[in-house]
């Protein structure tokens, strides 16, 4: 694993700049855009119940994990409705608020990911497996991301500002904590992925989840996709 490390960093970045960059080379309508986030919030609630949910609980100190994921739970609630939201701003601003929320959550995520990469480096048996996890929805994750931020009709330049700092997290955190341990104990980062869990498991169901059925059209294909997404994330964890 020590030896493709790098090379990973570089296609898990790749992989967010495009999955970014995509909703951007061409207009989308909002309806089309809500399908694929609808897709985008099947791979979040399927992470978070599949994958981050089960292993932040499986550690030794599950109650510790338990009071972080509340407070990761809380604390976006908290951004999202007292330190983002100034007054009424309509229907745009609605969307500007979700997508400031799910870039903090996703970013969270992001950097635990690669604390996650940074110690699969030291294990050959696993290094490989976290990082066909993290490329299997980094993608779809900044595909989903960068959609909010056009609903919310951010400028140009800080939207691609936004989805560069966003895919660069991940490698970025990885090589700077490659550097810091060569192996750790895993119970020690239960707040870490209790944290983490909790602003992903807000983020999904908080917020992701209204916002596509807040509407009532092409509802049928918003749940197909939804369920298809965490189908994916299943296929993912019987793959582990």
């Amino acid at each position: 694993m020590k030896d493709n490390f790098l090379l990973y960093c570089v296609l898990i970045l790749a992989a967010g700049l495009f999955g970014g960059i995509l909703p951007f080379i061409r207009k989308w309508s909002d309806e089309l855009l809500h399908l694929f986030i609808s897709f985008g919030a099947g791979i979040f609630i399927g992470t978070v119940f599949l994958h981050l949910l089960p292993e932040a609980l499986s550690h030794n100190n599950h109650n510790i994990s338990a009071i972080f994921i509340l407070i990761g739970f809380m604390l976006i609630f908290f951004i999202e409705r007292f330190l983002i939201i100034r007054g009424d701003g309509g229907y745009d601003h609605s969307h500007l608020v979700i997508s400031i929320a799910a870039m903090v959550g996703l970013s969270v995520h992001s950097l635990i990911e690669g604390l996650g990469l940074a110690v699969g480096s030291e294990y050959e048996d696993i290094g490989s497996l976290i990082f066909f996890s993290i490329i299997a929805h980094k993608s779809t994750a900044a595909f989903s991301l960068a959609s909010l931020f056009l609903l919310a009709k951010m400028k140009l330049k800080k939207r691609l500002l936004l989805i560069v700092l966003f895919s660069i997290m991940t490698p970025l955190s990885a090589i700077i904590f490659s550097n810091l341990f060569t192996s750790i104990d895993h119970d020690s980062l239960s707040p870490f992925l209790g944290l983490t869990t909790g602003t992903f498991l807000y983020v999904s169901v908080g917020e992701l989840l209204p916002e596509v059925f807040h509407t009532k059209s092409h509802k049928w294909a918003k749940l197909l996709l939804l369920f298809f997404g965490i189908l994916i994330m299943s296929v993912i964890k019987h793959g582990h």
